[in-house]
């Protein structure tokens, strides 16, 4: 898949949309489990609901859908079989090829999820010196030795995590279940680089998304429309032919890829609300335009932390230095990353007012809270989630993270 995009560029908002089909600001989980999100009560995501179909279901390594830090939270994840003890990726593979190789074949259908944690921060991995004249730098980047040698041990991760999954790959062939099994393989956001994850321009939303089904699905096609991985849910029970339920958001892409009758999609939709700290916007991306309503506008990107103190002040000046617009806008064929904003230029007032149009019918459709005004972190009072006391005085808790940029 050429142009799948995430629902939102951080783990467990985006990872909620795949176990649901529903968008974060609808099934509740509008920032990091770990940080005290959770789904609505009603919620019934994917383990839930395919054990309740007679699905013998496992969970491998790591999964953020759940407070992994809390065992009261972790007994509720779904999963008949949980092994989440690591999220290395040769120690899961090591634990999935046993599964396929001694346990898979002979019993009831089962689904399994497997994660692992080598392309999340911190990398950390060998890699070879020589390659570094050969990376190609993004142009969201500057081009300096020190994220160059960052993307090398990025690649060093992405490399052991290709090996680990053609591992599993390989035990599925040698078990005889590759022809009876749909493969998935995603990744939940895009990389923790600067202007990539905890954004909404492409590189923070713009996801893998592959699919292996022998006999059923065409090897070596390349699927050039959009879809968004709050598709994968429904598309997953209507390939096993379990029926979607009627709150489903996600549309299913089943029948484009086995020639049914598909109205390809004309936009996705993206979203932040809180990570380390409260950021809230919503975005809107169509093949040609990206249009981003940021609800606290003035200020920065946040994104600070290891990336941004290695790059240091040109990496600041070049994309930090200014406060955020109210609107952004970005013509993507022009101008893949996202670098100059249209928004309030007049030769685009009538593609800007429709995709503000689009985005906040969605919201509205969609019921998100953020129409109605700022929403609180759980289990904060008001205003803790935005002021923090220092001294006799409350200052903003944003400014806290301004410390984190090398100036």
């Amino acid at each position: 898949f050429e142009n799948c995009f995430c629902t939102a560029p951080q783990c467990s908002p985006s990872r909620s949309s795949i176990m649901t089909g529903r968008y974060p600001h609808s099934n509740g989980m509008m920032g990091l489990a770990h940080r005290g999100w959770k789904y609505n009560e009603r919620e019934k995501d994917l383990p839930h609901l395919l054990t309740e179909m007679g699905y013998n279901t496992y969970l491998f390594g790591h999964q953020h859908e759940y407070n992994y830090e809390d065992e009261a939270e972790m007994a509720k994840i779904g999963y008949q079989h949980a092994y989440y003890h690591t999220w290395d990726c040769d120690e899961v593979a090591d634990m999935a090829c046993r599964f396929f190789r001694e346990e898979a074949k002979g019993q009831r259908p089962f689904f399994a999820s497997i994660g692992y944690k080598e392309v999340h921060r911190t990398y950390g991995a060998e890699y070879d010196p020589e390659i570094l004249d050969k990376i190609k730098v993004p142009g969201f980047l500057p081009d300096l030795e020190i994220v160059r040698k960052d993307i090398a041990t990025f690649y060093r991760t992405i490399q052991r995590a290709d090996e680990a999954t053609g591992r599993i790959l390989e035990a599925i062939k040698e078990s005889g279940l590759e022809e009876d099994t749909l493969v998935f393989f995603t990744t939940d956001h895009g990389p923790e680089f600067p202007r990539a994850k905890m954004t909404l321009y492409d590189p923070g939303i713009k996801v893998a998304l592959i699919m292996k089904y022998p006999g059923v699905l065409e090897a070596g096609r390349r699927v050039k429309e959009l879809v968004s991985n709050v598709d994968i849910f429904p598309t997953i029970l209507e390939a096993i032919g379990i029926p979607i339920p009627e709150n489903v958001q996600g549309r299913s892409f089943w029948p484009l890829l086995v020639e049914g009758q598909y109205e390809p999609r004309e936009e996705v939709y993206a979203e932040l609300t809180w990570h380390t700290l409260y950021d809230p916007m919503r975005a809107v991306r169509t093949r040609r335009y990206k249009y981003i309503k940021n609800f606290q506008p003035g200020w920065p990107i946040l994104m600070g932390g290891p990336p941004a103190q290695r790059y240091g002040a040109e990496m600041i000046e070049k994309y930090y230095g200014q406060p955020r617009p109210e609107e952004e806008l970005y013509e993507l064929e022009k101008d893949p990353w996202e670098k100059e904003n249209l928004a309030g230029r007049p030769e685009y007032e009538k593609i800007q007012a429709e995709l503000r149009g689009r985005l906040m019918r969605f919201l509205e459709e969609t019921e998100d809270r953020l129409l109605k005004g700022p929403i609180l972190h759980p289990g904060k009072k008001g205003y803790e989630c935005f002021w923090v006391k220092q001294g006799e005085e409350f200052k903003l808790r944003i400014t806290r993270d301004f410390k984190e940029y090398p100036i």
